[in-house]
């Protein structure tokens, strides 16, 4: 009898384990998704997220270009600053997220749920700059009383994608997504030398020699007074 007793508490200790598994845990938003890390600045190229819980996922700067997010629940997830260039975004739960400064260039939205989405610098499909969502300026007012407002030409946001070389190759091509303020034209630079002149904002391809060295990535923000602070990306084969 003595046994049959122990043998009934192994059962039902087992029944409960699996009672708690089967519940999701605390429902919270994934940690790992077919190999790639939850986890901001993530380099998650061509990922299938598809259907994953990342609701309220820090992805911020994260690389998920021609990534599939197909039904992900991303509502309220930090993906400023990330590249989602060329991604599947259909189906997708977007609402509440921080899309500033993000690169849609060239991604597929379809069935997408964005409201209360934060969109600013927000690089579109089509390569155009939406600031929907922006804060209104702050002005500051001087001894004199004259109001100003911060005219300095910056760059607000440098996506470089991951630099990927093939066996055998002698360059790669990483992709380069800018946005800029107060800027008229940005310059695209590489190793210091200045590779082609753009809009204030947009996207365009590098070739990168495949040597093994750390190369740089720089945008130069323009405008009619000159330039402003150039911002730079390192990044390596290696």
């Amino acid at each position: 009898m003595a046994l049959d007793r122990r043998v009934v508490g192994i059962v039902v200790a087992m029944l409960v384990v699996i009672l708690v598994a089967g519940c999701g845990g605390s429902g919270g938003p994934e940690s790992e998704v077919n190999g790639c890390a939850v986890q901001p600045a993530t380099q998650c190229p061509g990922a299938d997220l598809s259907g994953a819980n990342l609701e309220d996922a820090d992805l911020s700067s994260a690389n998920l270009s021609g990534a599939n997010l197909e039904g992900t629940n991303l509502s309220g997830a930090n993906l400023s600053k990330a590249n989602l260039a060329s991604a599947q975004i259909v189906d997708t739960d977007l609402s509440d997220a921080d899309l500033t400064g993000a690169n849609l260039t060239g991604a597929t939205i379809s069935g997408t749920n964005l409201e209360g989405a934060t969109l600013c610098g927000t690089i579109t499909t089509d390569g155009t700059t939406d600031d929907t969502s922006c804060p209104p300026s702050t002005e500051t007012t001087d001894t004199t009383g004259t109001d100003t407002t911060s005219t300095d030409t910056t760059v607000t946001s440098l996506v470089v994608g991951e630099f990927i070389c093939s066996s055998g190759a002698s360059d790669a091509a990483v992709t380069v997504a800018w946005t800029t303020q107060n800027a008229t034209a940005a310059e695209i630079g590489l190793d210091g030398q200045t590779v082609s002149e753009s809009g204030p904002s947009g996207s365009t391809t590098l070739q990168i020699p495949c040597d093994g060295e750390t190369h740089e990535v720089s945008v130069t923000p323009l405008s009619d007074s000159g330039p402003g602070e150039p911002q730079s990306q390192e990044v390596s084969s290696g």
